[in-house]
């Protein structure tokens, strides 16, 4: 452990009154756009690879970087991003299946569709629905929640389509894009199959706090980012039901992730049952995420003890992002730290840039004095 700490030198001596806020986010939202611009402005880039370039499409990620870009753009007052934002919706109605899902992975790698991948996808169409998305919008959003509910079983366990035919609790956050669909769209079936699963999901979390099948890979540790996945599916539902039990896990686990940054100044990428660390990198994805969550659960419940600890998990991506220079990555957040770390090593992926936004964004909200979540973040993100 002493020589992995030494290694994360910058990232445990970032402070956050060091951090100059507004220009990270800026970078980071050039980076997105950019993102968008290496696909012909049709969608985001799965990421940039050191030495290699820009990689394909990837529809999962579009999707949920849809929100986003809509949120910057009314950060920045500028039309480039909504029009971006419009621009994927479209792209993705039109790569659609027929029974409603979406392939997985990035464009042309698998025909079969995934639930997850879905589900962010719906994300966007959430958001464009509340922006009065068109007839294409409509239908290809009832098409992709239509598939969802048909993915589960009688537990409300995602068990069709998923990812290397195991469970996935991750998978909650795709219950989250039902349940918000099925408030916009009045789609009751929608709404009882989302909170199905997010009973299942709550039914896997332990004594401690921590979720269990929620692998990517069979055999693999949870990641953080897996767990920010959970946790900020859940905290949505919590949202839009005021269900307390669904609040109550949240915080079972923000508390367990509390603990372990205030001890150890950071958290590994992976963890085992017991909250351990079982990797010596930093997955910089799942750091912004929770940030997120603590920020959230802040405005929520009052407890300000997260606070100071999604300034620091925010001042530690923003540690390793450069934001001046010609560069492709300039803006961009690795997929690890080190970046060859294990979690997407030698990649800025667009999802570690876009929940690095989200964080930035959310830490600005709550530095005005905001604690009610805006509303159209209830149904997209």
């Amino acid at each position: 452990m002493t020589d992995t700490v030494s290694g994360l030198g910058p990232i445990l001596s970032a402070r956050p009154e060091r951090t100059d806020h507004a220009a990270h986010l800026a970078a980071a939202s050039g980076w997105l756009l950019r993102s968008v611009d290496a696909c012909g402005g049709q969608a985001s880039s799965k990421g940039y690879r050191v030495l290699k370039g820009w990689m394909p499409p990837y529809p999962e990620t579009t999707g949920y970087i849809i929100p986003t870009l809509f949120a910057l753009g009314e950060r920045f007052g500028d039309r480039r991003h909504g029009d971006a934002a419009g621009r994927m919706g479209q792209w993705l109605t039109g790569i659609q299946r027929p029974d409603g899902g979406f392939s997985g992975y990035e464009l042309g790698r698998q025909d079969d569709p995934d639930v997850f991948d879905t589900g962010m996808i719906l994300l966007g169409f959430n958001a464009l629905l509340r922006r009065g998305g068109d007839d294409r919008t409509v239908a290809a959003a009832a098409k992709a929640a239509r598939f969802l509910r048909e993915a589960m079983d009688d537990r409300g366990a995602f068990v069709r389509h998923v990812s290397h035919q195991m469970l996935h609790c991750y998978n909650v956050r795709s219950a989250w894009a039902l349940v918000a669909y099925g408030r916009i769209a009045g789609d009751a079936e929608a709404v009882a199959a989302g909170l199905a699963n997010a009973d299942w999901a709550l039914a896997q979390q332990r004594d401690n706090g921590y979720f269990a099948e929620n692998g990517f890979k069979p055999g693999g540790n949870a990641n953080t980012h897996g767990t920010a996945y959970v946790m900020r599916g859940l905290f949505q539902i919590h949202q839009l039901t005021g269900r307390r039990d669904v609040l109550a896990a949240v915080e079972k686990a923000a508390d367990q992730v509390a603990a372990i940054v205030e001890r150890e100044g950071w958290i590994a990428a992976e963890l085992g049952p017991d909250w351990e660390f079982r990797s010596g990198h930093i997955c910089l994805t799942g750091c912004a995420q929770l940030a997120i969550i603590f920020l959230r659960l802040a405005a929520v419940t009052g407890n300000e003890r997260y606070v100071p600890l999604a300034e620091r998990l925010i001042a530690q991506v923003a540690a390793t992002q450069t934001v001046r220079g010609e560069k492709r990555h300039s803006g961009a957040i690795a997929g690890s730290y080190p970046i060859q770390g294990a979690y997407a090593p030698f990649q800025y992926p667009n999802w570690a840039t876009k929940f690095f936004a989200d964080a930035l964004l959310e830490r600005e909200r709550w530095h005005a004095g905001q604690r009610s979540l805006p509303e159209d973040e209830l149904f997209a993100g």
